[in-house]
This record gives C-alpha cells, structure tokens and sequence, in this order.
C-alpha cells in the first residue's frame, strides 16, 4: 500500500484506461451472459483502440461500437474517445454485419 504525506492511503495511478468488451456474433447480436473481457488501453485515438482490439480477438476488419444507455442500439465509435482515460465498455462488431444493424 502507498500513502501520502497526511499517511492516507492512495491508490495507483492507472497507467492507461481500462476497456471492457464483448464480442458481437454476425448477426450483431450481444449475448450479454456471456464473459466480458478487458484489457488496458495506453492509446488515444478510435484507430489505435481498433487495431487492439483486432488484436486481443483475433478478428480482423471489425467495426468498435458503444451502446446506447438510452435505446440499448449499438453505434459505432468514429471520433474520439472519452477524456480522462475514463474506462470504456464497447462491442467489436464484424464489418460485415454492421450493415444490418443499421438498416433495421
């Protein structure tokens, strides 16, 4: 444990942020019972983040999405990404079904 001058304790910083995913079927469609994987994100850009996440899933040509607090849709990620190294929770989405999900 690390404490400061007043002998509280503080914790760690984080060294990045932290990027909780699940991975869409070709459908698009999220099982949600399904594990929720994670990783540390030490990028700053949709691209960078894209090119991770093709990485940890071994998928390739994948669209990254967040869902919708409001409507439960999924949209993909195309400017930036939160401020602050906020932690993230997003779907990886094959390209080839994005087409479907946004022609309902």
């Amino acid at each position: 444990m690390k404490s400061n001058d007043s002998g509280t304790y503080s914790p760690p910083k984080p060294d990045g942020r932290l990027i909780y995913y699940h991975v869409a079927d070709e459908d698009g469609e999220v099982d949600d019972a399904m594990e929720e994987y994670s990783f540390t994100f030490k990028g700053k850009s949709v691209e960078e983040l894209t090119h991770r996440l093709e990485e940890e899933t071994g998928l390739h040509d994948l669209v990254v999405c967040n869902r919708s607090p409001l409507n439960g849709k999924l949209y993909p990620l195309r400017l930036q990404l939160p401020p602050n190294n906020a932690t993230m929770h997003v779907v990886v989405v094959p390209s080839t079904s994005i087409e479907l999900q946004w022609n309902d």
